[in-house]
């Protein structure tokens, strides 16, 4: 009893040494938590020597250097610290503290080596008597990963189980990864209850069970994990094992927003904009989506854009909106890359520039955007920022038309009936205008289209429309892109 009352709740000895130095080191007083880490870490004490390598594997108060990280973990782990146990395991598995490739002493080891092979591995040893890292070594991860677990660290026990599950590392087995999920859930450790609960969600390793879902996420949201927040305001959101709740959507939006999950503040910009939950406010609308753009989030800057753009919530300014498309269309926003391609075309925010929106349109287009495709078939078919070039037009065009867009069905039925780019042929036009018609709401351009159409009709017999028709339902068989 007195053993172990003189241990922490990981199984190791923790004296007020110890506890200085890692307090130093949580307030960011790096040479005070390497004073009173060192001596102990040198004497001996497992904590000591887990906190020591975590210190040179940030580069805090030491420089950086992962063959002492390896060092002083694996002195930790062998003692049995669970924790280091764990960090080793990881750092075998992940790689994550391995030698780098391009590390100065890597490069200037291969150079010296390559002419004295001896002589380089003497020095490397006097200079890092420690080597330059963790070598990637599966096997062993796994097996200080079951050493932490066994003395019951629930971080351990996690990501064991999820291992075990997905047979990454050792043979798949969905039993033992189950049990060692249960055992840190039921010590309510969020990171395997919401494991759990995706799980569940997805149907993956257990039946599905979104009720068992929702218990389990709600348990780690309570707790702070942001992931969990957001998928349990999914769940609410579209009513999955449970009935739709906007406001609790939110909530638990919020929630997962506020600790910075870019995906959570689009989500909650998206219910103020619908007024889901809340009042619509486009203020707070903008807000979340400029907080989720400036991490990166390309649906929140496509979102920016496209406010800025139309004036949604009040003021249009197709600069702005150019500033937002554009870093959505690096990031591979396959819409914002058409709709900054048509701000290049109509000089909204941006001179006309016909080559930048042949650039933008094509991107999309190689993904299979269908307006993209009929766009950049336009200016295939125009000259404008490409040469003219019937073949490539009607390519473009056409790979559009078989997605279903109207604008390049039109377009295809009219040069076929003109013979313009592409052979005169009544059929193919009638074939097109037919399945634009089929799209189209009653209007001045349905009128046109069917006016087409009948003129074409008075020069076809029965068997050509016919023929027109199968045309048309062997262009709905055809592969897209």
């Amino acid at each position: 009893m007195i053993r172990k009352l003189l241990r922490s709740s990981d199984g190791t000895r923790r004296s007020g040494t110890v506890e200085a130095g890692v307090h130093a080191l949580t307030q960011g007083d790096f040479p005070s938590a390497l004073a009173e880490l060192r001596p102990l870490a040198e004497a001996g004490d497992a904590e000591a020597q887990f906190h020591l390598a975590q210190m040179y594997a940030n580069g805090q108060g030491v420089t950086q250097d992962f063959g002492d990280t390896a060092f002083w973990l694996r002195k930790s782990a062998e003692q049995g610290y669970a924790e280091a146990q764990f960090k080793l395991g990881i750092c075998c598995v992940s790689g994550q503290a391995a030698p780098r490739d391009d590390h100065p002493v890597v490069r200037w080891y291969r150079a010296a080596g390559a002419r004295n092979a001896a002589a380089a591995k003497a020095n490397l040893e006097l200079l890092h008597p420690n080597g330059l890292g963790i070598p990637v070594n599966i096997e062993e991860g796994i097996g200080w990963y079951r050493k932490a677990a066994d003395q019951g660290l629930l971080s351990a026990q996690t990501a064991l189980g999820l291992l075990c599950i997905t047979g990454q590392g050792v043979p798949r087995d969905v039993e033992e990864g189950l049990l060692w999920l249960n055992a840190a859930a039921e010590h309510n450790y969020p990171g395997a209850l919401y494991h759990l609960g995706s799980l569940y969600a997805s149907g993956e390793a257990v039946e599905r069970d979104p009720v068992r879902a929702i218990e389990l996420y709600r348990g780690a949201a309570e707790q702070g994990h942001v992931v969990a927040q957001l998928n349990l305001g999914l769940l609410y959101a579209n009513g999955q094992g449970v009935e739709r709740d906007y406001a609790e959507a939110v909530r638990w939006y919020q929630a997962a927003a506020e600790q910075g999950n870019s995906a959570a503040q689009v989500n909650l910009g998206l219910m103020y904009a619908n007024g889901q939950g809340v009042e619509r406010d486009y203020g707070k609308v903008v807000g979340w989506f400029r907080k989720a753009a400036e991490q990166g989030n390309t649906s929140a800057q496509f979102n920016l854009g496209f406010i800025f753009a139309n004036g949604v919530a009040g003021r249009q300014d197709n600069a702005e909106a150019v500033i937002w498309y554009r870093k959505a269309a690096n990031g591979g926003n396959v819409a914002a890359q058409v709709n900054l391609g048509l701000m290049y075309v109509n000089s909204q925010g941006v001179m006309q520039d016909y080559n930048e929106a042949a650039t933008w349109f094509r991107m999309a287009a190689d993904l299979g955007n269908a307006v993209a495709q009929a766009n950049l078939g336009l200016l295939y078919m125009n000259g404008r920022g490409v040469p003219v070039d019937p073949v490539e037009a009607t390519r473009w065009l056409t790979k559009a038309g078989v997605q279903g867009s109207v604008p390049a069905q039109i377009n295809l039925g009219q040069m076929h009936l003109n013979g313009q780019g592409v052979e005169q042929d009544q059929i193919r036009a009638y074939m097109w205008f037919s399945q634009a018609a089929s799209t189209l709401q009653p209007g001045d351009e349905l009128n046109r289209v069917t006016a087409n159409l009948n003129a074409i009709a008075a020069n076809l017999t029965s068997e050509d429309i016919n023929k027109a028709m199968e045309l048309a339902r062997n262009l709905r068989g055809q592969p897209v892109g």
